[in-house]
């Protein structure tokens, strides 16, 4: 086996659903504008689930595995294009699409900011004491790109003490944020597996993916003001699978498909 240097954290083939062939239109957040790309070139960071091996040698094994899975998926997601329906409960293919999800919610890098925050605060502090300030400064200019509220700030600055304290005063490595963001897989499935699953189909190719293609939604609360809300407090569990169909997982149990207007289909992008 070849070792890929360029590791993707959304598959390439989920992704080339969404084109012609291996090309699809991709819009950047800043500066906001368009441009075609290859699906090799996105959705990807070099070395980011190299780890190092018993030996002190680096391994691509997780990608690897990574790759099997993905094909796999790849085949499942078809059949759902085939019938027009949801995976049944109990069905090989509802268990390998739980697995499936639940790997594409904990692989992307904005679950692994939670595990490198305080690496990276160290990295920005440069030497500089990280006191309340400094946390203030690097939200600001890092990791929101707007002043925090003072409780924000307050509580980045109580996380990065506090695990810090938690780890023998030292930030945790690359190896270990990839190990704990994929080792939450296992336990979250039961999440995905205890679900209603309804496929909703657009006439029209209007469903759109991203960088992180699972989102969670739930109407909004007064909540929202000081804490969020994981995979047992989301309403919906939303997953596009093609440009005219998204997986939508909520409360309760079995399968359904419906038709959506596209009103739903924007409310959704």
């Amino acid at each position: 086996m070849s070792d890929p240097k360029l590791h993707h954290y959304v598959p390439q083939s989920y992704l080339a659903r969404f084109g012609r062939g291996d090309m699809v239109r991709v819009r950047r957040r800043c500066p906001s504008k368009t441009h075609l790309a290859n699906v090799k070139n996105i959705a990807a960071e070099t070395g980011f689930y190299t780890i190092t091996d018993d030996n002190g040698l680096p391994s691509t094994a997780i990608e690897h595995e990574l790759s099997g899975l993905e094909g796999q998926g790849l085949a499942a997601l078809r059949r759902i294009d085939e019938t027009g329906k949801p995976p049944a409960v109990g069905t090989d293919d509802r268990e390998l699409l739980c697995l499936y999800l639940a790997v594409q919610f904990a692989r992307t890098p904005r679950q692994r900011t939670g595990t490198l925050f305080g690496r990276n605060v160290t990295a920005y502090a440069n030497g500089r004491e990280v006191d309340l300030a400094l946390m203030t400064e690097y939200l600001t200019r890092k990791h929101l790109g707007h002043p925090p509220r003072a409780a924000e700030a307050q509580g980045a600055w109580d996380y990065y003490h506090g695990t810090r304290a938690m780890n023998a005063g030292n930030d945790p490595t690359h190896d270990e944020a990839v190990t704990a963001t994929l080792s939450s897989v296992r336990v979250c499935i039961s999440q995905y597996r205890a679900r209603h699953w309804r496929l909703e189909t657009s006439r029209k190719p209007n469903f759109l993916t991203s960088d992180a293609p699972l989102v969670l939604w739930r109407p909004e609360t007064p909540d929202d003001a000081y804490r969020g809300f994981g995979l047992e407090g989301a309403h919906e569990i939303r997953f596009p699978v093609s440009p005219t169909a998204q997986l939508v997982l909520i409360p309760g149990q079995g399968t359904s498909a419906e038709e959506v207007k596209l009103s739903r289909v924007i409310s959704c992008c």
